[in-house]
């Protein structure tokens, strides 16, 4: 039920993609323009530099070497592609220094684009919780600017800890393709990263929808206690790991099947379908009932109750009021 809603509301709410599409794509564009300009300066004088001539020679000899099966050729133009690569090395050996700064240089441009990705989450979060309760359609630009400054406090705590959460990822990646033999190693692999980022989907799940729809501080939106919630955790960390093994498939058969196309919408669409189900579990644990389509009301009537979680129903939007006009009488 968990996941099945998540996916009706992202298409009752469709257009956020599109407007997730448009923003990213536009941060991207001015943040690739910034690390091009920090970057691009020394690459052009590496590539220039006599160095990176004598290995392209020697790069462009070895070839015609070996497709004119000119053996002596062949081992004299070797010679010359591994004393570039060797000089090469000790080139990049002298700007040390450089090339460590350029790369801080490109991870604070990262994180900065993170943040302001993440002022964009939280502001379709936010219209989102709007359609949820009261089926309404607030502005995407209203709600950046409204809730620009709690955005703002919630990104610089969860960019940080997403940041540690990927890096850890890919850091323990890069070990088992070191040393294990490919074919397992890249079961391996992608095993590690959907339990690591399912992992960072359940901790940071609820953070985005306390602050949003109880209006609470982030400190009391990261201190919940909530025991229906933590009774509930396993079963949510398995749905999110369900999730991330059907994004990874439905972007890798997309851009396989339209040469990477398609993954303008599919990225997107896995961002918001993961705002989605961040505000169901919320919604869910805390026994709050929200629609799905105009004439529908998902409500969880075992709120905390171990054994029915994913039992609650959706409702006709008349049963529901019919059913509260009832219990008023």
């Amino acid at each position: 039920m968990l996941f099945r809603n998540a996916i009706r509301l992202l298409v009752e709410n469709f257009k956020g993609v599109y407007k997730i599409a448009l923003y990213k794509f536009l941060i991207t564009l001015i943040t690739s323009a910034l690390c091009c300009a920090l970057i691009l300066p020394e690459l052009i004088e590496i590539f220039q530099s006599k160095v990176m001539q004598d290995l392209r020679f020697g790069a462009s000899n070895f070839c015609s070497s070996l497709f004119s099966a000119d053996a002596s050729g062949l081992e004299e133009a070797k010679n010359t592609v591994l004393e570039a690569i060797k000089k090469l090395g000790e080139l990049i050996a002298t700007r040390t220094t450089k090339i460590i700064l350029l790369a801080i240089g490109c991870v604070f441009i990262y994180l900065i684009k993170r943040f302001v990705e993440t002022l964009c989450y939280f502001t379709i979060g936010d219209t989102l919780n709007d359609k949820m309760t009261t089926y309404s359609d607030t502005p995407f630009f209203t709600a950046f600017v409204k809730n620009l400054g709690k955005a703002s406090i919630y990104a610089l705590v969860y960019v940080p800890v997403v940041f540690i959460f990927d890096v850890i990822t890919f850091g323990v990646v890069f070990l088992i393709l070191s040393y294990i033999p490919i074919l397992v190693a890249l079961f391996m692999s992608v095993s590690l990263i959907v339990i690591l980022q399912a992992l960072k989907l359940t901790v940071t799940g609820l953070w985005m929808p306390s602050m949003t729809t109880d209006k609470v501080g982030l400190k009391k939106a990261l201190s919940s206690k909530d025991f229906a919630e933590k009774r509930q955790r396993w079963k949510i960390y398995s749905t999110y790991i369900i999730s991330v093994y059907l994004i990874i498939i439905v972007n890798a058969i997309a851009g396989l099947c339209t040469f990477f196309s398609a993954l303008l919408i599919t990225i997107p669409a896995s961002f918001m379908l993961l705002i989605c189900l961040q505000y169901v579990y919320y919604y869910t644990v805390k026994g709050k009932k929200y629609f799905i389509t105009y004439d529908k009301i998902a409500s969880n009537p075992d709120k905390g109750d171990k054994e029915h979680y994913f039992d609650y129903v959706d409702e006709p939007l008349l049963a529901n009021e019919q059913e509260n006009a009832r219990l008023s009488e």
